[in-house]
């Protein structure tokens, strides 16, 4: 199997955590966070829409317009521009966040998978926590931040009283 097969692979499961993680979580909830140190729901689910969105442009797929994208990066800081999580922004809520990344995520996929080699070896201004420069080298640390995100969502969602998310593929998404 191949690196861009197990990628693939991964982003699906991926894709499937981040709508089980949110499913059945009240539209109140979605701003909620544990403490004053924490992210709420709503800029964890946009914060992953966001970068995902990213890289299917970076894949040379189409680039989704966000009506909402400046309450996430700042053009002015260094790539990748995150701005951190704001208490006083008003986030999409996480049913719009949900559509939108079925969506973006259908397109992802695709992408990835059609993605030729050269494209992979792209070389990028930025690296992730993993090294590397190219864009085969910064999808190996976009799984582990999707997963790390989900993971606090998942700890979110648990502390609110929502029984656990689905840990394997859910049967609707096999």
């Amino acid at each position: 199997m191949t690196t861009m097969e197990q990628q693939t692979r991964q982003f699906r499961l991926l894709t499937d955590w981040y709508l089980s993680v949110l499913e059945g979580v009240q539209p109140a909830d979605g701003c909620r966070t544990l403490s004053e140190h924490n992210n709420s729901l709503e800029w964890l689910a946009g914060h992953l829409l966001v970068t995902r969105s990213r890289n299917l442009a970076r894949l040379g797929g189409p680039t989704p317009e966000w009506s909402f994208l400046d309450a996430y990066v700042d053009p002015t800081l260094p790539l990748p521009g995150f701005r951190p999580f704001d208490s006083n922004r008003i986030y999409p809520s996480l049913a719009e966040c949900t559509s939108a990344w079925e969506r973006v995520s259908q397109t992802f996929l695709a992408t990835l998978q059609a993605a030729e080699e050269r494209v992979l070896q792209t070389v990028l201004p930025l690296s992730g926590p993993t090294g590397g420069h190219t864009l085969e080298d910064l999808l190996v640390s976009v799984v582990l931040h999707e997963a790390f995100h989900i993971g606090q969502m998942s700890i979110i969602r648990k502390a609110l009283g929502y029984p656990a998310m689905y840990w394997f593929m859910r049967p609707v998404h096999a």
